[in-house]
């Protein structure tokens, strides 16, 4: 009877360890995402946008001031396109070749001139992408010599030049032969008055500026 007791107790003592006191394993959290490989590459850093391009500074090219009997013209010569031409006439200028020199052509609606010559040397041709529009200001030139295919002698411009009066339907024909040197900025009304009685007075030059 006492051995039927004890297998009895002993029995019941392994059903409780087996069903209460042993817990299954905690399952696995896999919510946690792993860490990455030690030789992952590290993520990239943000690329902060470019900064702007700087504009263009002003004053990049000289300005003159032509002073005339009539009042003042002032014009942006265009040393980066003519840079030959520009040159020169700031030569004249600053030697006061075009003191006291007469508009020697007047056409109304067409163009005003000055200049003498060729009593120096001639320059070359740098005929550009600025247009004979009102305004406008480029060299003079003798004509073809016969060349019925031109309207002037190629590399032939020495000192005069002149202002067009007209808009560019009127000067257009005069865009492939002749170099336009500048553009009148301020004074167009006076270039109108302009008659073969008055005269420039004096040309002032004003270097190109950084600012």
């Amino acid at each position: 009877m006492n051995r039927l007791i004890l297998g009895v107790l002993g029995v019941t003592a392994v059903c409780w360890l087996a069903l209460g006191g042993c817990k299954p394993p905690a399952e696995e959290d896999t919510s946690a995402k792993p860490p990455p490989p030690i030789n992952a590459p590290a993520p990239p850093e943000p690329v902060e946008p470019a900064a702007p391009e700087t504009p263009a500074e002003k004053g990049d090219n000289p300005t003159v001031e032509i002073e005339t009997t009539k009042g003042a013209l002032v014009a942006e010569l265009y040393e980066d396109a003519a840079p030959k031409t520009v040159a020169n006439f700031l030569k004249l200028a600053k030697e006061g070749y075009y003191d006291n020199m007469v508009w020697h052509r007047v056409e109304p609606g067409f163009v005003i001139q000055a200049g003498q010559g060729p009593d120096k040397p001639t320059i070359p041709d740098e005929v550009n992408a600025h247009k004979h529009r009102r305004g406008a200001l480029a060299m003079a030139k003798p004509g073809s010599a016969g060349d019925p295919s031109r309207l002037s002698a190629p590399d032939s411009a020495s000192t005069q030049f002149y202002v067009t009066l007209g808009e560019r339907e009127k000067t257009k024909h005069l865009n492939q032969e002749y170099t336009v040197f500048g553009q009148v900025t301020e004074g167009m009304e006076v270039a109108d008055k302009i008659t073969t009685q008055d005269k420039i007075k004096t040309i002032k030059v004003v270097e190109a500026t950084d600012g």
